[in-house]
């Protein structure tokens, strides 16, 4: 009978433990405005911009893949908006959720543990807009605004009609060219490209996953092309090399193609300014 009553004490454990889970999702949940004061980040990007803009104090659990400013890795780690920790998150007791509007994310559920904004954060004009919004919720409106403010103007710079066809390729550390992920004319990537003095080859606003095939990069024959890399440990010169395959295209007859060690292009936070720098400079290096 002892054996029996112990087997069964998981189970009970296991049953306590969801109850009282619901109910601290039960009062978590509220349609009123969210009060910044303790918030739970499930984006890298809005991560990255509640420390621009000085409420990194009130961030008190991120995302598994939150790693910029170096503060916010400190912070307990929550999931992400498509698998989040539910019980992390409502053990940390959030005023507020922040996510971006993204496939298959969960905003319905998180809304039972805390007050949850979902904010798009794909353009530029998203960006802008959830920047202030940020800075709403958090009550540090005017340094949201001028960050705001700077990147619209940064990134809101068009190319002169004659510069460069660039295809601008996220590496990913992959050194074969069996999927070329490219930036979308219709991002905010896109708009730093426009702003360091480059057309996308990719022309046509996309939706949907932004691959090419190589028959395809052959076909866009760009003038240009600079592969992104998250980190000076990529395979760079395998592949350059990859690439200088490509022997018919423009890029490779006049030299153009590089790879480009920039962090700041993986995330869609408020570094991509720094990544206009980078990609101007490189551009710039190329017409003379």
């Amino acid at each position: 009978m002892r054996s029996r009553r112990w087997l069964a004490l998981p189970i009970v454990l296991a049953a306590l433990s969801v109850a009282w889970l619901m109910v601290a999702c039960r009062e978590g949940s509220s349609s009123l405005e969210p009060a910044g004061d303790r918030i739970v980040s499930l984006s890298p990007a809005l991560t990255e911009t509640l420390f621009a803009i000085g409420a990194g104090d009130r961030v008190v659990g991120v995302s598994d893949y939150c790693n910029y400013p170096e503060a916010a890795q400190q912070r307990p780690r929550t999931g992400t908006s498509i698998t989040p920790r539910y019980e992390t998150i409502v053990s940390l007791g959030p005023s507020a959720i922040v996510t971006e509007a993204v496939v298959n994310a969960r905003p319905q559920e998180l809304r039972r543990l805390a007050p949850t904004l979902e904010l798009p954060w794909l353009t530029l004009g998203d960006m802008v807009a959830g920047t202030r919004r940020l800075g709403q919720l958090t009550g540090r409106a005017e340094a949201a605004n001028a960050l705001a403010d700077r990147l619209s103007t940064r990134l809101s710079a068009e190319p002169p009609a004659a510069a460069p066809r660039v295809l601008l390729v996220l590496g990913y550390g992959a050194d074969t060219l069996d999927q070329v992920w490219f930036i979308r004319p219709n991002s905010i990537h896109g708009a730093a490209l426009r702003a360091a003095g480059g057309r996308n080859a990719v022309a046509h606003d996309v939706a949907g996953q932004p691959r090419l095939s190589l028959e395809r990069v052959v076909a866009l024959d760009p003038d240009a092309v600079i592969v992104l890399l998250n980190s000076e440990a990529a395979p760079a010169r395998r592949i350059e090399e990859q690439w200088q395959r490509l022997s018919t295209l423009s890029a490779v007859k006049r030299g153009r193609v590089a790879t480009l060690v920039a962090p700041e292009a993986f995330a869609n936070g408020p570094r991509i300014l720094a990544l206009v720098d980078r990609l101007s400079a490189r551009l710039k290096a190329w017409s003379r």
